[in-house]
């Protein structure tokens, strides 16, 4: 099982985990975040992908759609 956030994360991965993270909250509200999600957007922080950054609205559309393509 991977740590939600530790503080051994590097800066930069934490950062872009705590991002990809935010846009689950938004979308499906914190007490819906489940240890499925954590892991994935700490898979997504670990690559170098990077979100559209024009709006949240994007931000949130691109990892939901993320989201759906990987869980099928």
């Amino acid at each position: 099982m991977t740590p939600i956030c530790t503080m051994e994360m590097e800066l930069p991965t934490k950062r872009r985990y705590d991002f990809a993270l935010s846009s689950f909250a938004r979308t499906y509200g914190v007490p819906h975040i489940n240890q499925e999600m954590s892991d994935f957007c700490f898979e997504w922080a670990l690559g170098i992908e990077v979100a559209p950054l024009d709006c949240l609205h994007q931000v949130d559309r691109y990892f939901r759609e993320l989201w759906i393509s990987q869980k099928r």
